[in-house]
């Protein structure tokens, strides 16, 4: 192979061998700068990254000849995924290799942070010898919430049953058939803060997400417990965390991740003793950095050899799939995307059905692509047409897909089903003559809106005043109503109504929406 790798943080020498011996040239460059990278990546086939080095657009716009970014590790939040899918560069990261250490490390914060062996440590080298100062709890029948239920949570779940631990937990996307496989009993979020002893979070930051263990989500906790984030920094939030670590309400926390890193000074955890912080290093053990590094290098190799990298994030192309399933793949996936948005329920199977002409063709790519908008919404930018199906799995979603043969009002027509623990619901979208996707039905309303956007979507009393309030509050509030569509229901006297607007609706407007206790369903969607 001629094709050259330019390596721009440290990585494990067992990987750079094995791209040497597979014939690649192999180039170590680290602690670029921006400009730097920008002169450099130019000759460059490929390129491997820790979390240090940040490819953006700037960059990628320089990159003439790159065509796959290797991120040995999981969050590609160092990475402008956008801006490399709209480049044509595939984006490839490795969110396994690292399971076990991350799981590991935050066991090891639990029990640190319970027994007080940081302090303790201290202490001793300071020649003191202060047993009682030291006494901690024990493990043994205590209750540990865990907030998040994927592979890292779920290993957390399995030591923490082995020491004796009473294990709930939280995850909106997890099957409770699932979760009783794993021995864990769910509950509502704020049930789960209200029962443990101890709170451990392992979720990616996302809007959703943001400061998930806010100030009242603290209090609902029993005085005395302890709060735990080896996840991503911004989950929780530090400063309502230090303000009850001071007041007594909290024993203790442990957070191997921050806001912002590396640490800054004016940090609220750094002047409390009864915290144990360590420096981002959830993976930074000798087997995870092997194994991530080896992942993302045999990825390269199988897409250079024409293979599909069974970590690609963004896939720009879904190979071999003909042009004219082009849209419809496009659609799919923002019907997944809709639906998760629209639906608050548990999902417990999702059944793409598939009307008309599309009926006929070979459908596999559009259902995967339906999967992969859902579960970008769940799990983040690292899902891809590769990994969907294994994620879904996973979380114990059931997904079948069907073709039917009776006559519908478009030419083709896709709807996408989900069953939740409270019923059904669905949306239904096709391709017009202008290639551009609609959607075309919600539940049993007909709309004809386009899936882009900020979204607004109301299930409301069929009665006057309403649409005028939409436009007072939003008007007020100065967010653009640029298009509206309202599908109605004589029977039911309800209606459900579509607005694209141009910027964000916030909780305080949606509330005040709301407020008039005649909208039965208002929920807020954006479609990228």
């Amino acid at each position: 192979m001629n094709e050259k790798i330019l390596i721009a943080d440290e990585v494990s020498q067992l990987g750079i061998r094995r791209l040497e011996s597979a014939g690649f040239q192999v180039d170590v460059k680290t602690g670029l700068s921006e400009d730097e990278l920008c002169e450099t990546i130019k000759e460059y086939n490929a390129i491997i990254i820790r979390s240090s080095t940040k490819i953006t657009e700037k960059i990628l716009s320089n990159a003439k000849n790159l065509k796959i970014i290797g991120r040995a590790g999981v969050g590609v939040d160092n990475i402008n995924v956008e801006a490399a899918t709209k480049y044509g560069i595939v984006v490839v990261n490795s969110p396994e290799g690292n399971i076990i250490s991350a799981a590991e490390h935050t066991f090891g914060l639990i029990i640190s942070l319970l027994r007080n062996i940081p302090q303790a440590d201290r202490s001793v080298r300071n020649l003191e010898w202060k047993r009682n100062k030291f006494t901690g709890h024990e493990l043994y029948r205590k209750t540990i919430g865990i907030i998040g239920l994927g592979k890292v949570g779920s290993n957390v779940a399995k030591y923490a049953k082995a020491f004796g631990m009473k294990v709930i937990g939280y995850d909106p996307y997890i099957t409770l058939d699932r979760a009783r496989e794993m021995g864990i009993v769910l509950m509502p979020l704020d049930e789960v803060f209200k029962e443990a002893d101890i709170i451990t979070v392992h979720v990616p930051k996302t809007k959703e997400t943001y400061h998930l263990v806010n100030e009242e989500r603290i209090q609902l906790m029993k005085k005395g417990s302890y709060i735990v984030n080896a996840a991503r920094g911004g989950v929780v939030d530090e400063n309502a965390v230090a303000k009850a670590l001071r007041s007594g309400h909290l024993a203790g926390a442990a957070s191997d991740v921050f806001e912002n890193e590396p640490i800054v000074p004016d940090n609220p955890y750094i002047s409390i003793e009864n915290t144990v912080l360590t420096p981002h290093i959830g993976a930074a053990t000798k087997e995870a950095q092997v194994n991530v590094i080896l992942d993302v290098v045999d990825q390269i190799i199988a897409f250079f050899d024409g293979r599909i990298p069974h970590g690609a994030v963004n896939l720009p192309a879904f190979r071999g799939v003909s042009d004219d399933l082009l849209p419809w793949i496009d659609l799919a996936e923002r019907l997944g995307k809709f639906v998760k948005d629209l639906v608050a329920d548990r999902v417990n199977k999702i059944e793409i059905v598939y009307y008309g002409d599309i009926a006929k063709k070979n459908v596999n790519s559009i259902s995967i692509s339906v999967l992969k908008g859902y579960l970008i919404k769940v799990k983040g930018n690292y899902v891809s047409f590769v990994n969907a199906l294994a994620l879904a799995n996973e979380l114990g979603i059931r997904y079948t897909e069907i073709k039917e043969s009776g006559d519908v009002d478009f030419k083709s027509m896709i709807t996408v089903r989900v069953l939740t623990d409270s019923g059904i619901r669905s949306v239904s979208g096709t391709i017009l003559s202008d290639q551009k996707p609609r959607i075309i039905e919600i539940d049993s309303y007909r709309v004809d809106a386009f899936p882009e956007g900020y979204l607004l979507v109301s299930r409301h009393r069929d009665k006057p005043g309403i649409i005028g309030r939409f436009g007072t509050i939003l008007g007020k509030n100065n967010i653009n109503i640029a298009g509206m569509q309202l599908g109605r229901n004589l029977s039911s006297g309800l209606a459900v109504m579509i607005l694209s607007v141009d910027s964000e609706v916030n909780d305080d407007v949606l509330e005040e929406l709301l407020s008039k206790g005649d909208i039965e369903e208002l929920r807020s969607i954006y479609l990228s």
